[in-house]
Order: C-alpha cells, then structure tokens, then sequence
C-alpha cells in the first residue's frame, strides 16, 4: 500500500487535515481530518510503501496501553476510509461500493 501523490497534511487550528495538491485537487474532494494518531501513521506513510502489520507495530511503540486487536480493527476503519476517499493506493484490493443498473436481457 502507498498514499497517493499530491497529498499533504496540514495541522490547522489543532485539526490534521489532508490536503489535495496539483491534479488531486479534482480527483479528492472535501475536506478530510485525521486523528492525531493517524497523522503520527500519516509520517510514516507518506515515505514508504506499507502493509498493515507495518502501522500496527507503530502505533504499538508508540502507545502502550494499545492492544494488538483494538489497534488492528482501527487501522481496518482509517484504511478503508482512505482507500474509499481515493487517498490510498492498495494493490489488488477494492474497497467501497458500486451499484450499476443493468437492462433486462432479451430473450
């Protein structure tokens, strides 16, 4: 997994918010927060390629008191947040949904 190029963030007012830079500005739109422990993730995440097992270990040095299993369901939540967002990359994964109309077939 990687984040998208063109993506900054910015810590405005106390809020860490993803900022769209150059073609991304048309691709994302409104405004994303992140937690402050997802911008610590965000460091990270910027300058490497990664898998979850990768932010799991992070956030477990950087917070004791976090359990493995509470740690994994978040990043489950603020991953697939992003990917749906079109913030992540994720190979061979898709995450969201779609609905298509399809007409009747003839018979």
């Amino acid at each position: 997994m990687k984040l998208k190029d063109g993506l900054v963030l910015r810590e405005v007012a106390g809020q860490y918010v993803i900022v769209p830079t150059g073609k991304r500005v048309q691709e994302i739109t409104g405004v994303n927060y992140i937690t402050k422990p997802a911008a610590y993730l965000w460091e990270y995440m910027k300058d490497h390629d990664f898998e979850k097992e990768d932010l799991i270990k992070l956030t477990l040095e950087r917070y004791a008191d976090a359990t493995r299993e509470q740690v994994s369901k978040d990043l489950d939540v603020f991953l697939k947040g992003l990917a749906e967002k079109g913030i992540l990359e994720i190979e061979g994964q898709v995450y969201g949904s779609f609905s298509m109309r399809m007409p009747k077939q003839q018979k």
